[in-house]
């Protein structure tokens, strides 16, 4: 029984590991141009401490969220093309905006830790509402439009 239950609790482990590293893989390839632009940005320590919370919080979320370990709603796999456009979109917003806030809270309290708190909880609370909003961009690309 033990033997079982362990192999049971390994599996569960390796599939969030695998959700987990290809949601890092999509995310940071998929921000790729909002990171161009982070590295011009003013305040590099700042922007890199914001920067990288909020790449390592956005890449558990989507891991935990595409695994459905918290159910919000059907999440693209990485490979799923028809999204790919909107999800990059999207994880742009999330990481620069995250990242904005991140160091302009940094900058406003002289403290390097709400650099890390304030993106974390702007990158899952951004990120939760995604499939709601993937469901309506959907229907919305499916409508017809007033003229025809």
């Amino acid at each position: 029984m033990g033997e079982n239950s362990d192999r049971t609790l390994l599996q569960r482990v390796d599939r969030f590991l695998d959700y987990t590293f290809f949601a890092a893989m999509e995310v940071n390839v998929l921000v790729i141009p909002v990171l161009w632009l982070l590295l011009v940005a003013a305040n590099p320590a700042e922007v890199s401490l914001s920067a990288m919370t909020t790449l390592a919080v956005a890449s558990l979320a989507v891991g935990t969220l595409r695994g459905r370990y918290v159910d919000v709603g059907w999440w693209p796999k990485p490979g799923h093309l028809a999204t790919l456009p909107v999800r990059a979109a999207y994880y742009g917003v999330v990481v620069a905006l995250a990242t904005w806030i991140g160091v302009q809270v940094q900058l406003f309290t002289g403290s390097p830790w709400p650099g890390i708190g304030v993106p974390a909880v702007i990158s899952v609370a951004v990120l939760l509402p995604f499939p709601w909003l993937l469901v309506r961009f959907e229907r919305l690309a499916k409508t017809d439009p007033a003229w025809v």
